[in-house]
């Protein structure tokens, strides 16, 4: 969709190119602001534009290229709604996690549409417009983070910056076709983020390669130590088999089965079985769910008294129900998302990682009904706190994407992001590269 290949490229690429002198970093920043006014009027992905953004300087890997960020972030002299007219407020200084790239020489591009308050995974936005899917026209590219998926997609930024409380990365990621990243849930702090749940909320990555995302997690998160793998070590890998009765589409079966048949054959691994619909996914996310109504109906408040009407309906709706919920149903919901994260340690237990879809479905119309169980399969981690990964799975040409999510252990964000190199690598051997 880009007008240029390399706005298709990753971000490491792109930054590549600048430190040959194949292209300048101000060149490729022209491109990109051409390429956002060419595509915006389709695919509304952003909600404000940095009014002079200048070419990133510095030594890091990604310098060069530039990143775009989800609109319940903080950049300095940018409004922050998170989606939502009503909230906006113009913020005074970065995120942490901003300053970090925009120190790493990365240009920020502005801020991505996003569902409303972070609650919800189509993207439908009443004060901003709906953001759609560049993969197909008319499409949902998820959400909440929808905004960053068809922006990383469509090349109108190096990398971006999403929010995931329940698969808000991951699941855009999978219905664009890039790789959305959740971090483990201490790796990257909430300071300057508008939240949904905080115990459920993460900071989280999308970009066009596990390349891109691993450079991205060093600059945000300089704590990080890596211990690399050997490489002739055998991988431990749990699959999750019972798809069908998860409620999974026949098109995420046949990819996801075709791939782990193809890594089967070229990888040294070791797979495991595992089944989850004993597990009863539906009800951990109903209850997560039930967790995020109660937190942000305390933000709401003053709204929800004295100017409701600003609120989408669907919004309303779901304020207006938990305030019908009891303690006691609170407390269920809270023991039920603290079983689900246990039930998740026991499962990763002597694996390296667990392989399962990162959606049941593939990218819906925006007029159609949002599926229910569109988080079953990534709300897990959220309550865990364990780092996982979306990684475009190989499809027929014209087919939608389908997502494969890898979960590993909490702590051990990069030892899961090596195991994801290996796996995008076997997926899509010799990818190509832009000049």
């Amino acid at each position: 969709m880009a007008t240029y290949p390399l706005l298709l490229a990753s971000a490491s690429d792109q930054a590549r190119a600048v430190a040959t002198g194949n292209i300048s970093a101000a060149a490729l920043l022209q491109w990109q602001l051409e390429a956002i006014d060419h595509w915006q009027p389709a695919l509304n992905t952003y909600i404000a534009r940095a009014p002079a953004p200048t070419p990133g300087r510095g030594e890091s890997p990604l310098a060069g290229s530039s990143f775009a960020v989800k609109d319940n972030f903080d950049v300095a002299g940018l409004p922050t709604a998170s989606g939502l007219r009503a909230l906006s407020h113009k913020a005074s200084r970065d995120a942490t996690v901003v300053a970090r790239l925009r120190a790493a020489g990365l240009a920020c591009l502005g801020k991505l549409n996003m569902h409303p308050v972070a609650l919800g995974a189509s993207n439908h936005n009443p004060d901003y417009g709906n953001c759609f899917n560049p993969v197909r026209a008319g499409l949902t590219p998820g959400g909440s983070s929808g905004g960053s998926g068809a922006a990383v997609a469509a090349g109108l930024c190096g990398l971006a910056l999403g929010s995931d409380t329940m698969g808000s990365v991951r699941i855009p990621a999978a219905y664009c076709g890039v790789v959305g990243f959740k971090p483990s849930h201490e790796t990257l702090g909430l300071d300057g983020v508008d939240t949904l749940c905080r115990w459920l909320d993460h900071v989280g990555l999308l970009a066009r390669s596990v390349e891109d995302v691993i450079a991205a997690l060093r600059i945000a998160a300089p704590h990080l130590q890596s211990a690399p793998r050997p490489v002739a070590a055998r991988w431990r890998i749990g699959v999750v088999q019972d798809l069908p009765a998860l409620g999974a589409s026949e098109a995420v079966c046949i990819a996801f089965d075709a791939a782990i048949a193809q890594l089967q054959q070229v990888l040294p691994m070791d797979t495991l079985p595992l089944h989850l619909a004993a597990s009863d996914l539906g009800a951990s996310r109903r209850a997560g769910l039930l967790l995020c109504e109660a937190e942000l109906h305390h933000r709401l408040a003053p709204l929800l008294r004295e100017r409701p009407e600003v609120l989408p309906a669907d919004l309303l709706a779901m304020m207006r129900y938990i305030e019908r919920k009891s303690a006691l149903d609170l407390g269920q919901a809270v023991a039920q998302v603290a079983r689900t994260g246990e039930r998740l340690d026991i499962l990763v237990q002597g694996l390296d990682a667990v392989l399962l879809p990162t959606a049941p479905q593939v990218a819906f119309a925006m007029d159609a009904s949002a599926p229910a169980n569109q988080a079953d399969f990534t709300a897990m981690a959220n309550m865990n706190g364990a780092p996982a990964i979306s990684l475009p799975l190989p499809v027929p040409a014209g087919a939608l994407p389908v997502g494969l999510q890898v979960v590993g252990h909490r702590g051990h964000d990069l030892a899961l992001l090596q195991l994801s190199a290996v796996l995008e690598n076997a997926l899509t051997p010799n990818p190509p590269r832009s000049p």
